[in-house]
């Protein structure tokens, strides 16, 4: 016995396997011990039991490095394919999930410039969502919305990472993935040069300093991939200055998006005399960067100046999760949520004024709403955004202070009071209305990039899309990517 504990002190100094012996021969002095407590007579079939079971129970808490980072990693697994023989030309757009709740902004922005890339090419238009399955008629009502029809077949189908399903794919398969997850899962799984993928904001913004951080920007930096990025703002911060993608600019471009619920040849609202006018503040205190508690510390500060009264002004928390408030002066706000795409055209066509809080590089889309119709908006500056007259001159911009923020809703109700003035900004605003416009110049280039492979990333090559016409901006690839 002597010689099995020297020997066992020994190994429990040996890493990993000591430790897992050093557990086991602890145990055993232990049972020996209760056994001389008891005086009991043991024979060597009783101790091999417990040897056998001491040892499965210390195995069993060990898991292998690679299995706990697959558990860690278990939203960004690869896309289950099978391959199929397949000669026509199909696009896929891949994102998480595609119901009423998911159709603003950035889903239905992708669903939309996959609708126009699928017609330019004449290619089937395929729908993939990761998390839940998909709505179908969904399509209809952001096509609806947009004003544009799709001219190709349809299919939709889901393909959870961590299920049985899997997605046919052919070599005449393209893809379109809407975030750095769904752009990882497929890099793992198909050619990156059938890919293209839509950039809406600094994904790496929706982390702290973590791992997760780390792989989204490893994501942006995949060679290969072409990028269409929303807006020029977001595309400035994304390849220029101190937050820069290492070589994005050489494989990303970026376009504008489009209002088409809101015509310059309207007028802004008209609020009769004794109607209160209508204030929109963007609600969502589940999303940290529209910072919502410095908004309603900055609305409440100016109600309480008389900026805003509840004889003149009614208040609509427009968001997700609003929660029942109400405001000093015994101002009771009406809350605003779960509305179609229509509904919300029609209800941002009676706002007034606007007030919108994005703490981003971008200029988020319900600014750019809002001033569509004619509303006056105020808006934060970030970074590179620092003033978004170019779009309209009744968005107003101010510092994230409070201070600034409630001296920018004074100039707010002043503008919002002003109807000629708003009226003369809707009429010479930059804003487009028509997304086949705003997206035009981008479905070509991405056209030329699966059609071409990787044509995007020769230096010199000349680049000729397969309508037979060259680029506004010549054959010279710098040129080409230079927005």
């Amino acid at each position: 016995m002597k010689v099995g504990r020297n020997f066992g002190d020994t190994m429990s100094r040996v890493p990993v396997l000591g430790s897992f012996l050093k557990a086991v021969q602890e145990r055993y002095r232990r049972f020996r011990l209760r056994l001389r407590e008891k005086k009991s007579n043991t024979t060597t079939s009783d101790v091999q039991p417990f040897l056998t079971k001491e040892i499965q129970k210390v195995w069993a808490k060990r898991q292998t490095v690679a299995a706990w980072l697959d558990e860690q990693r278990s939203g960004h697994q690869p896309v289950n394919i099978f391959p199929i023989p397949d000669d026509r030309l199909r696009l896929t757009v891949v994102t998480d999930s595609v119901g009423k709740s998911s159709l603003f902004g950035g889903v239905g922005t992708a669903l939309i410039l996959g609708t126009l890339l699928a017609n330019r090419l004449g290619a089937t238009l395929r729908l993939a969502t990761l998390n839940e399955p998909p709505d179908a008629g969904a399509l209809g009502q952001v096509l609806s919305a947009a004003k544009i029809k799709l001219q190709q077949p349809f299919e939709a189908v889901f393909t959870p990472p961590s299920g049985n399903r899997s997605l046919s794919v052919s070599e005449q398969d393209c893809f379109l993935s809407t975030s750095w997850w769904t752009t990882r899962a497929l890099l793992s799984s198909i050619n990156r040069e059938r890919l293209c993928y839509i950039l809406q904001e600094d994904e790496r913004m929706f982390y702290p300093f973590n791992d997760e951080r780390l792989r989204c920007q490893h994501t942006l930096q995949e060679p290969g991939v072409f990028v269409a990025i929303n807006t020029h703002l977001l595309y400035h911060h994304l390849t220029s200055g101190p937050y820069s993608i290492p070589r994005l600019a050489e494989r990303s471009y970026p376009f504008e998006p489009a209002f088409p619920g809101h015509q310059k040849e309207s007028k802004p609202r008209q609020a009769s005399p004794t109607a209160r006018r209508q204030l929109f503040f963007y609600a969502r205190p589940n999303h940290p960067r529209n910072l919502y508690c410095a908004g309603l510390d900055a609305l409440s500060a100016a109600i309480l100046q008389g900026v805003f009264t509840p004889r003149d002004w009614e208040v609509q928390l427009v968001g997700s999760h609003v929660p029942d408030l109400e405001f000093p002066c015994a101002m009771e706000p009406k809350r605003v949520e779960g509305l179609s795409w229509d509904e919300y055209n029609a209800f941002v066509r009676t706002i007034d004024a606007g007030f919108v809080l994005m703490d981003t590089p971008h200029p988020s889309y319900p600014p750019l709403d809002l001033a569509a119709a004619g509303a006056a908006v105020l808006t934060n500056r970030h970074g590179s955004k620092q003033d978004l007259s170019n779009y309209s001159a009744n968005i107003i911009m101010a510092d994230t202070d409070h201070q600034s923020l409630v001296d920018g809703l004074k100039e707010l109700a002043e503008k919002a009071c002003d109807n000629d003035a708003r009226s003369a900004a809707m009429a010479a605003d930059g804003i487009c209305r028509d997304w086949t416009v705003a997206l035009e110049d981008i479905v070509e280039r991405m056209a030329a990039h699966y059609i071409g492979g990787v044509a995007v990333q020769s230096p010199a090559q000349q680049l000729q899309l397969v309508s037979g016409r060259k680029l506004d901006h010549g054959s010279d690839t710098a040129a080409y990517l230079t927005p």
